[in-house]
């Protein structure tokens, strides 16, 4: 099987949908001999939140990859190749590799269908991919991002060695229920009895919920704020966990909320037993990259800001992170939205920032229209155009630049990669 076979009958399994609950999953593992790859060998750090997960997971993986540890990680969705899911030491899995464990795999996949499981989704064949890869590759860690949810995600089959929740929004609200409280039940089901269970800043109802389902399964509990501190020094961080303080820090990614996320991510680590040299978090910390999270690109001459904002939360720290880096607002921006999140609600929060949309078609079997894209932004109070193609939306926003502000591209995960490839031969 070629890569490009490989990528091709995966990508096929995405009509079947997306299917919560645990069964099918462990099943899957056991018929595909991964049960002794679910840990406590290797640990997991298993990250669940409606915003900043994958920044979470990636300093997991980069503080245990300078602390010399083979480390594998897992995120969703991914943004420019869909190697980036599935990861050793901040390496995407190599194509070949890719492609044999689809081969391997799929056999055992297809002896679902037609039975009492029914057949295996998109993500659960991901999913396992990586626990396969990892077991494969030795790793003694793995930062593993949710795919939706948690209680009911197919990673939440995993022993992990601590668990974080790091935000809760309105976001998939006809999945995982239209409240705080409804979408906190869901995230903190990635909560083990025994496992710490490290906690972000959360609304007060949001906590609450999370708190009771910690107590019910019988896991410590780290709450920002309470146990977990952050300070700024000079432009610089401080974290303090119980039994431990790291000075000195400073995030790889830039946006406002990226030293919370990290101080999750150390805490989770600290929690989670990891042995980690102040020196090894100070340049895991520093060296974190991950695609979409308020990315800066160089474009004939202009600034372009990358960021996979989706839901009004996302949105609202978006826009504080505008204001701080281009103080001259507003800016251009090309916008995409998936069916099932709120566009109105994104544009509103964006609304100082941004003084027109550019509406951009998606390659995605869930993809809002460019026409209900710019409608939503007009409820939102911002003026918006239709646009037939990625390429055109881009090339109007950058014209409509002015001088020294950047382009906004933003909306969607899934517009990014579109959108990169339409700025390349500009």
């Amino acid at each position: 099987m070629t890569f490009e076979e490989a990528v091709a009958y995966v990508s096929g399994l995405a009509p079947r949908g997306w299917r919560l609950g645990l069964d099918r999953m462990r099943e899957f593992a056991r018929r595909a001999g991964l049960d002794s790859a679910l840990g406590p060998h290797p640990r997991f750090v298993h990250v669940a939140g409606t915003n900043g997960k994958g920044s979470v997971t990636a300093y997991v993986e980069s503080i245990l990859h300078e602390a010399g540890e083979r480390v594998g990680s897992y995120y969703s969705p991914f943004v420019y190749d869909i190697r980036e899911r599935i990861q050793v030491n901040r390496r995407l899995i190599p194509r070949e590799e890719f492609a044999a464990l689809v081969e391997r795999l799929r056999p055992v996949a297809e002896s679902f269908d037609g039975g009492e499981y029914g057949p295996i989704s998109e993500f659960e064949f991901k999913t396992a991919m990586g626990f396969a890869h990892w077991a494969d590759r030795g790793c003694s860690w793995v930062a593993l991002e949710v795919g939706l949810g948690g209680r009911l995600d197919a990673t939440n089959i995993v022993d992990p060695a601590a668990a974080v929740v790091v935000s809760i929004g309105l976001d998939h609200v006809d999945i995982l229920g239209g409240t705080l409280e409804s979408i906190a039940f869901e995230k903190a089901g990635v909560a083990k009895a025994g496992r710490p269970l490290i906690v972000g800043d959360l609304p007060r109802p949001a906590l609450e919920v999370v708190l009771r389902q910690a107590e019910t399964v019988g896991c410590p509990v780290w709450v920002f704020g309470r146990e977990i501190r952050l300070v700024e020094d000079d432009g610089q961080w401080t974290v303090s966990v119980p039994g431990r303080t790291v000075e000195g820090l400073t995030p790889g990614m830039e946006g406002e909320a990226q030293p919370h996320n990290l101080a999750l991510a150390v805490a989770a680590l600290v929690a989670g037993g990891a042995t980690l040299t102040d020196e090894a978090i100070r340049l895991g910390a520093a060296t974190t990259q991950l695609p979409g999270r308020f990315e800066r690109r160089q474009v004939a001459g202009r600034t372009v800001v990358l960021d996979g904002a989706h839901n009004a939360e996302a949105a609202r720290v978006l826009a504080r992170s505008l204001l701080r880096a281009f103080p001259g607002l507003p800016m251009p921006m090309v916008a995409g939205a998936v069916r099932g999140h709120d566009p109105v609600g994104v544009f509103r929060e964006l609304a100082p920032s941004v003084d027109r949309v550019f509406a951009a078609p998606m390659a995605f079997s869930r993809a809002l229209s460019p026409r209900e894209v710019a409608e939503a932004a007009d409820r939102a109070g911002i003026r918006a155009e239709p646009c037939p193609t990625v390429a055109h939306a881009v090339r109007r926003a950058m014209d409509a630049a002015p001088p020294g502000l950047p382009v906004l591209v933003a909306g969607s995960f899934y517009l990014l990669g579109e959108a990169v490839r339409a700025l390349a031969p500009l």
